[in-house]
């Protein structure tokens, strides 16, 4: 006897007396991915490209859950005043947020499952949309926590996890199969500046893996530690985080050889890192820098300067690479920008070239880039169901 599930499926079949069309129910059926949005500033269309994601995902008939890395969904920037858009969910989406934010939503919320997590806004809770309305997120803030949650959402079956954060808060996006990254004239009006800065998030989303990433990521490290070339601890700081001249230089107080490895798990200040290039100038000696992912390189927010000193270390012979990928799937554009008017002291939306911004930002990176607003989210949707790397990610499940 079939189990419910295969039987019914086969009755598809057969009714719809189509292959095609049945391996579109299946990929719908069962298609799971995470998928982290984040934005390089304040109004760069983060929201918006969300609403166009979560109307083309659901339009496919595909599950869809929702949350963020921390607060969103205020309804006024507190910068600049204006207006912001909120996220639109139906009956049967899933939603985890905070329990404060259940009663300021007006879609009406039903907790199914408290997961054990607080943030500032009070528990965090699965809860399921019984009327459709605007939603308030308010998520976990830590990796370990984000991944308690997926593990939860698992279990209520496959589905497209939409996971909201920021460049400066997108640390428990490592736990995603990739993300987009909202750009646009809110970060700075010059074009050119922000194509290069877009550019270079891109080829730091890109370092190559280590050497034995596979070995090093089995080895669970959660401390600054320097390994000779058989992966055998050396040395290590105690912390996880690089951020100090001073910890740089205790690390670096016995001998250096050819080969060793030295694995930051978690971020590096730009300092620190250029503390790093000094001490490996000196030595003279080929060490390959490895970096648990390149989030840890994001979340500072100055691409620029971490991709130069990182430059800098493969010039003097360092390989530099990370042990675990995620893929910047896509990138899209918003030309709009709030402009101070200094005559009446407030903010007035203005705008830049979109064709000029896209073409200049599609330029200078190797994914596609979108504007929402004009093309909406069937293409970019593609673009994500096709690219996403599961295989960066071996317990997520999925059929394509």
């Amino acid at each position: 006897m079939l189990p419910p599930l295969c039987e019914s499926i086969l009755n598809e079949l057969f009714f719809y007396g189509s292959a095609k069309k049945f391996i579109g129910q299946v990929m719908t059926i069962f298609t799971e991915l995470t998928l982290g949005l984040a934005g390089t500033a304040k109004n760069t269309g983060k929201t918006t490209t969300a609403a166009t994601i979560i109307e083309e995902i659901r339009s496919r008939g595909i599950a869809l859950y929702l949350t963020s890395i921390g607060f969103d969904g205020e309804t006024v920037d507190n910068i600049t005043g204006l207006p912001k858009p909120k996220l639109w969910v139906e009956p049967g989406d899933i939603v985890v947020t905070a329990e404060r934010c259940i009663g300021i939503s007006t879609a009406k919320l039903k907790k199914i499952e408290d997961t054990g997590i607080t943030n500032p806004l009070g528990k965090i809770y699965i809860t399921q949309v019984r009327q459709r309305g605007l939603v308030v997120t308010a998520g976990p803030n830590k990796s370990s926590e984000l991944c308690r949650i997926m593990d939860i959402l698992r279990r209520l079956g496959p589905a497209v996890t939409i996971v909201d954060g920021a460049l400066n808060r997108m640390a428990p996006m490592i736990k995603t199969d990739g993300f987009v990254l909202s750009t646009g004239a809110s970060r700075t009006p010059n074009i050119e500046q922000l194509a290069q800065e877009t550019g270079l998030i891109w080829n730091l989303c890109n370092l190559v893996k280590v050497p034995r990433a596979g070995e090093l990521a089995e080895q669970r490290i959660d401390k600054i530690t320097l390994l000779d070339g058989s992966l055998k601890e050396v040395a290590s700081c105690p912390a996880s985080s690089l951020l100090n001249e001073a910890e740089v230089a205790s690390l670096f107080a016995q001998p250096i050889k050819d080969g060793y490895y030295l694995y930051i798990p978690g971020i590096i200040g730009e300092k620190a890192l250029h503390s790093v290039y000094e001490k490996l100038a000196g030595l003279h000696r080929r060490l390959i820098l490895a970096f648990a992912d390149p989030i840890k390189l994001l979340v500072f927010g100055n691409p620029a300067a971490y991709y130069q000193l990182l430059m800098q270390l493969e010039e003097i012979g360092v390989f530099v690479g990370v042990v675990k990928r995620i893929p910047l799937l896509a990138i899209t554009v918003n030309p709009f920008y709030p402009e101070y008017r200094w005559n009446d002291n407030r903010y007035s939306p203005a705008f830049v070239d979109l064709i000029r911004l896209q073409v200049s930002i599609q330029n200078s990176v190797r994914v596609p880039v979108y504007n929402v607003v004009r093309q909406g989210g069937k293409e970019l949707v593609d673009q994500l169901l096709t690219n996403a790397r599961r295989w960066e990610s071996p317990s997520t499940i999925t059929f394509t």
